[in-house]
């Protein structure tokens, strides 16, 4: 194999290790952006006393709390696809402001939920699930 087609095989090699690694990065923003959604509505359920498990209320809040914390890595540069749009990349500070409203929001949660009391959860859940609409609205396709 001539020097050309060495550079060239090499060429495609690193096109489809970094083409796998984003598909990698989207697949794993994808699942855990979809536990951040069951812990939501898992919330939502116990506020709403659909089901009777007001005691896993902090355990959801917790995971939230957590979740929130890793979510600004999940878009790294070169992750573009999957529902994320490309305005995440293009507005960049806008979208990382957006990161931390839903971690100050998630950690309020956290905090109500510790205090047991029905007022405060339920004004954290709002203001935590208008964080995720917030972001939603402008950076998730539809």
């Amino acid at each position: 194999m001539g020097k050309w087609a060495k550079r060239a095989a090499t060429a495609m090699v690193v096109a489809a290790v970094t083409a796998a690694a984003s598909e990698g990065a989207i697949d794993y923003r994808q699942h855990t952006m979809a536990a951040v959604g069951g812990h939501m509505q898992a919330l939502v359920d116990i506020v709403q006393q659909k089901v009777p498990h007001s005691d896993h209320l902090q355990t959801h809040a917790n995971a939230l709390a957590d979740l929130a914390t890793i979510a600004p890595t999940l878009f790294p540069e070169g992750s573009a696809g999957g529902d994320a749009l490309p305005a995440i990349w293009e507005n960049a500070d806008d979208f990382q402001a957006k990161l931390a409203d839903f971690k100050e929001a998630a950690d309020g949660m956290k905090a109500a939920a510790a205090t047991g009391e029905q007022g405060t959860i339920g004004m954290a859940l709002r203001s935590l699930g208008q964080s995720c609409k917030g972001c939603h609205d402008s950076y998730q396709a539809q």
